[in-house]
C-alpha cells in the first residue's frame, strides 16, 4: 500500500459521485485544497489499481452496473491489507439505484436498506430532509451537533460478522420518536415508523477501515438547506476523510507517517497563508503548519529550560 495521500474514485460502474460533476465542486475543491492527489479507476477494479490509493470512494453505482464477484474480492483484500473504503448509496438503496453494493458491504456487517428516511418533527424545510442529532462518540463525530440526511436511506448493522479482526458500529442514528421510513417490502413501498435507524456505519476489517453512508446529497454544494454547507455536514465529511486517511499499523509507521487532521483556521491567517503560498514562500499548507508547530515547540522547550 502506498503512503501518499491519494484518493481514488470508482468510475467503472456509472457512479453518480464523480470528480467532474459540478454538484460536487465544493467537495472536490476541499480535497484538492487539502493537498490530496485524486485519481480514477476505470474499466474495472483490480487489486493492483486499488493499491495506488490510501482511500477509495464508491459513490452510488447506478443502472445495473454491478460490482463483479472478482471486484468484490479485490476490494475486500484491499481493505484487509490496510486500505480505506468510503461507500455511498442513496435513497431506495439497491432497489432504486439498481446496484449491488450490499454484496460488498455485508462482508463488513453493513447493509443499505431499500428505504427512504423521513422525520415529522426534526427536518430542514421538508420531512424528506431529516435532521440527525444522535451520535456515538467517535473521531468522526467530534464537534458534530447535527447533520442533514436529505433523501437518504438507512443502514442495517450485522454484529454477527464481528471477530478479532472485524468490528462494525453505527455512529449516527435517526430520532427515536418522530422518524419513519418508506421501505420496499419485496412487493410494495410501505410506510412504517423507525427508531434510532442507523444512517452512518463505520468498521474495521483486518488493517483497513470502512465508512458507509446512505446519502449522496451530503456531498452536494447545490443547496445550503441540505448539502455540504448545511448544519455540520462539511465537518462530518472532513472528519470522515481524516479518519480514513489516518493509518499506522506499526510503531515505525507511527513515527514516520504524518497524521492527517482538519482544523479551522482564522480567516485573516488563512488569507495571509494563501498569499505566502502564492508567492511560493512555502510549497503547501502542510509545510506552513509543520513549520509553525516546530517554531512553537522550540520556543516552549527553550522557555521550559530557562524556568528550570
Amino acid at each position: 500500500m502506498k503512503t501518499e495521500f491519494n484518493i481514488g474514485f470508482d468510475y467503472s460502474h456509472q457512479n453518480k459521485l464523480t470528480i467532474e460533476d459540478p454538484g460536487f465542486n465544493d467537495f472536490i475543491e476541499y480535497l484538492f485544497n487539502s493537498d490530496l492527489k485524486l485519481g480514477k479507476i476505470e474499466a474495472g477494479i483490480t487489486y493492483e489499481k486499488l493499491s495506488d490509493y490510501n482511500v477509495f470512494i464508491i459513490g452510488v453505482p447506478i443502472a445495473d452496473s454491478h460490482l463483479s464477484s472478482e471486484e468484490i474480492e479485490y476490494l475486500t483484500r484491499y481493505v484487509k491489507d490496510g486500505g480505506s473504503l468510503l461507500i455511498v448509496n442513496d435513497k431506495g438503496g439497491e432497489i432504486k439505484n439498481k446496484n449491488n453494493l450490499n454484496d460488498l458491504t455485508r462482508i463488513f456487517g453493513i447493509k443499505f436498506n431499500p428505504d427512504q428516511l423521513f422525520d415529522n418533527e426534526n427536518y430542514s424545510k421538508d420531512i424528506s430532509r431529516p435532521i440527525i442529532k444522535d451520535f456515538k462518540t467517535h473521531f468522526i463525530t467530534r464537534d458534530i451537533t447535527q447533520i442533514i440526511h436529505s433523501n437518504g436511506c438507512t443502514i442495517e448493522i450485522d454484529k454477527s460478522v464481528e471477530t478479532e479482526d472485524i468490528d462494525v458500529v453505527a455512529i449516527g442514528v435517526s430520532s427515536e420518536e418522530s422518524a419513519w421510513h418508506k421501505i420496499f417490502d419485496g412487493e410494495d413501498w410501505i410506510d412504517e415508523p423507525v427508531e434510532n435507524a442507523p444512517i452512518i456505519a463505520i468498521g474495521h476489517y483486518g488493517m483497513g477501515k470502512i465508512v458507509a453512508i446512505g446519502n449522496l446529497s451530503l456531498f452536494s454544494g447545490f443547496h445550503a438547506l441540505y448539502g455540504i454547507h448545511a448544519a455540520d455536514n462539511f465537518k462530518l465529511i472532513a472528519n470522515i476523510i481524516s479518519w480514513l486517511m489516518n493509518k499506522a499499523h506499526s510503531q515505525e509507521a507511527q513515527l514516520s507517517q504524518p497524521i492527517y487532521i482538519t482544523v479551522p483556521i482564522e480567516q485573516d491567517l488563512y488569507y495571509w497563508m494563501k498569499e505566502k503560498l502564492d508567492e511560493e514562500r512555502w510549497k503547501n499548507v502542510e509545510e506552513v503548519v509543520n513549520f509553525a508547530l516546530k517554531v512553537v515547540k522550540f520556543r516552549m522547550r527553550k522557555q521550559d529550560s530557562q524556568e528550570e
